[in-house]
């Protein structure tokens, strides 16, 4: 059974977190903080901005590690066990921070997956 579905969604996925995350470093850490126009000097940079970068560098992170997992680890035909999991997981962490794009996707992809595995688990279970 093929797995574009899903390799489409996780490819859209990283790619949505990968802009999402360079859209929170350079809009909401550097420039509402200042850092473009000169507002802010060595010493203007505090807690708020350190945590928006690090917001920031998770999505990215998330991102290129989901492009890798679409480019890599989907399989036709396999079962994947762990990656459902992966999925349902993401998708509670883009609940938590409201990431609307992400959580549709993630979930939708761990729903695809989970029931293709099912489907080619009993496609295994008759031959």
């Amino acid at each position: 059974m093929k797995r574009a579905g899903e390799r489409k969604l996780v490819t859209v996925m990283g790619i949505w977190q990968i802009i999402d995350g360079l859209l929170t470093i350079i809009y909401y850490g550097f420039y509402q903080h200042g850092i473009f126009n000169g507002g802010a000097g060595a010493g203007g940079i505090d807690k708020t901005f350190t945590l928006i970068c690090s917001f920031g560098t998770l999505l990215l992170g998330l991102g290129i590690i989901n492009l890798v997992i679409a480019k890599n680890y989907i399989k036709d035909n396999q079962v994947m066990k762990k990656m459902g999991g992966w999925f349902i997981a993401e998708g509670i962490l883009s609940y938590f921070v409201m990431d609307i794009p992400s959580l549709v996707l993630a979930m939708a992809t761990a729903v695809l997956m989970l029931a293709k595995n099912k489907s080619i688990r009993l496609s295994y279970q008759q031959s």
